[in-house]
């Protein structure tokens, strides 16, 4: 397993609120998370959530489904907890796209518009679905996806960590192949290069490390305007 990251609190930013994990044992876990909230309390958010899942002990022989929803709502409480405690970190939330590797085995735990691609056989595909209005939009045949690229809404998220007690965790399984790639990004790289063009990238670039810092730039080129944070990690 290769793995290459790029963070950068962009052209606009004051800090950067994202966080992220990479975590090697006799597994593999990736996650980005995309804080937000006021008076750097999205920082702590995504933070508290990334270091919250790097400590959590999964039981590889239990379901890892449950373990997975178990510990983002776990996180979930924590986060509105630590909110209620301290009135600069009140409202802070973050979105959270783990994704778990097991004897070739994905697991993916998903909340917000951060997002995980696969590129397999020369083609990018997106495994999480945006938890935003205008993803809504989009499955309501109500905007295309090249309007929701430029929507003026494109950063209202419909779910995220911390927001309510009520959470709903997308889960999804897939095996994985030699030679896949998986991209773990937050909205600062998809709001900021078109699907089109990130794939065009993994097309032209197989050297991982340099690909990610590509995919920064490209992202900076385009104006930067939010925290940018990549994991891109290629199977052995």
């Amino acid at each position: 397993m290769e793995y290459a990251v790029y963070s950068n609190k962009g052209k606009l930013r004051e800090n950067n609120e994202d966080s992220y994990l990479i975590k090697s044992e006799s597994f593999l876990l990736f996650a980005v998370a995309d804080g937000m909230g006021g008076h750097q309390a999205g920082e702590v958010a995504s933070k508290l959530a990334i270091d919250y899942l790097g400590d959590y002990q999964f039981d590889l022989k239990g379901d890892l489904f449950a373990q997975i929803e178990e510990v983002i709502k776990e996180i979930n409480q924590e986060i509105i907890r630590t909110g209620l405690k301290d009135p600069e970190c009140i409202g802070m939330g973050t979105t959270l796209s783990l994704g778990f590797i097991y004897e070739q085995d994905l697991y993916i735990g998903h909340v917000g518009d951060s997002r995980i691609y696969l590129f397999r056989d020369d083609k990018l595909r997106q495994l999480t679905r945006d938890h935003s209005l205008v993803n809504q939009l989009i499955e309501q045949n109500r905007i295309t996806s090249e309007e929701a690229f430029n929507h003026p809404q494109r950063h209202i998220i419909t779910q995220a960590l911390g927001i309510e007690t009520d959470l709903k965790v997308d889960l999804k399984k897939m095996a994985l192949k030699k030679g896949d790639l998986l991209l773990f990004c937050t909205d600062g790289l998809s709001d900021m290069i078109k699907f089109k063009d990130i794939e065009t990238l993994f097309l032209q670039q197989s050297d991982i490390n340099k690909l990610s810092n590509l995919l920064g730039e490209k992202a900076m080129e385009n104006g930067g305007n939010d925290n940018i944070t990549l994991i891109i990690c290629k199977m052995g």
